[in-house]
């Protein structure tokens, strides 16, 4: 609601402005008000004695330091240290040394046919407007800037959250990559390790170059999961069946880095050992901004129990991953039977 109020030169602009208009209007309507009385009950401007002169200028802006003590002493000092009632009280006193400094000027400086007396009833009227405009001015500023410091705060949390997940992604995955390479090094032919390599080579530099970046092209993304498609195609050989599908134009697009990951290395994990016949589906479907992911796998019984410490961590991240960045903006749904596990993840993507 406030965010146009964290760029420093909004509020700069926004107090510059209101010092003009208020001070502007403040001294300035005055001009325009009528130098005298033309009928006998007709009053004048509230702050303005009827023969305006030099007296009268200088009766105006001794409000001028009043507004200044109220916005930059009392409310950011006073009201937020010590609360509403020491504000209150604190106001009250400063009101009321303006009077005093008022009435000692018009008993001891103005001539002797406009004296109303010490206590000169009209003379409070422009203390307490001045105060009424400077203390709500004062907090609307301490609003705003309280505003600005909590979401400034919620987005530093949410940048070391992201920061974290990712931390935790891509050692979870690298130690997963790292067994299906020692596995194709062992078993195949010294071509294909050649090519494993090459792939992998293409992933680490995406996860070390790119993955740091806040957004990545939709491009980059879907080239290093067609790599790592191709990596478990060149373990598994005729042994599991891998479709990857890419439906619509996917240019100008863009997406959170290593996002769609977990699903695909959750297929491969759990839709391969104790099943029948494996085989995992993942489809893209690209229209207008709008992304379709769908990730479906057969899942087996595992027999002995054992499960990896490590087992979930990509789903989890990626979960909260995507209720950081897409909020309101994807919806997730996960449909598990005793044979399949499916994934559909729809979202809003960025435009370049």
């Amino acid at each position: 609601m406030w965010r146009a109020w964290n760029l420093p030169k909004t509020k700069l602009t926004f107090k510059v402005l209101f010092n003009l208009i208020l001070w502007g209007l403040w001294i300035g309507l005055p001009l325009l008000s009528p130098v005298h009385q033309t009928h006998e009950n007709e009053h004048p401007h509230p702050h303005v004695n009827p023969e305006f002169s030099e007296h009268s200028w200088l009766e105006l802006l001794t409000v001028v330091p009043l507004f200044y003590i109220i916005t930059l002493v009392l409310v950011p000092h006073v009201f937020k240290r010590f609360g509403v009632f020491a504000f209150f009280a604190s106001l009250f006193g400063v009101v009321a040394l303006f009077f005093g400094i008022q009435s000692l000027y018009h008993l001891y400086f103005l001539p002797f046919e406009q004296h109303n007396g010490f206590f000169d009833p009209q003379g409070i009227f422009p203390l307490v407007m001045i105060t009424g405009i400077a203390s709500t001015y004062g907090l609307l500023l301490e609003f705003i800037n309280f505003e600005a410091e909590k979401e400034e705060r919620n987005n530093e949390q949410m940048k070391s959250e992201l920061s974290f997940l990712r931390s935790q992604i891509s050692p979870h995955f690298i130690f997963n990559i790292l067994n299906s390479i020692v596995y194709l090094i062992r078993t195949k032919a010294d071509k294909q390790a050649e090519d494993v390599t090459i792939r992998l080579s293409s992933l680490m530099r995406y996860m070390l170059y790119d993955s740091d970046q806040s957004m990545v092209s939709l491009e980059r993304e879907l080239e290093y999961l067609r790599n790592y498609v191709d990596l478990q195609r060149m373990r598994f050989q005729d042994d599991v069946t891998i479709d990857f599908e890419v439906h619509g134009t996917i240019r100008g697009c863009s997406i959170e880095p290593m996002l769609l990951i977990p699903f695909v290395e959750n297929a491969v994990k759990h839709g391969v050992a104790f099943v029948q016949e494996p085989y995992i589906q993942i489809k893209f479907f690209i229209d207008h901004g709008q992304l379709t992911f769908q990730v479906k796998n057969k899942i087996g019984k595992i027999k002995d129990g054992v499960k990896d410490e490590s087992s979930g961590i990509g789903l989890k991240n990626v979960l909260r991953r995507l209720a950081l960045l897409y909020p309101n903006q994807h919806t997730l749904q996960i449909l598990e039977t005793d044979e399949v596990f499916e994934v559909d993840l729809q979202m809003t993507l960025q435009k370049k």
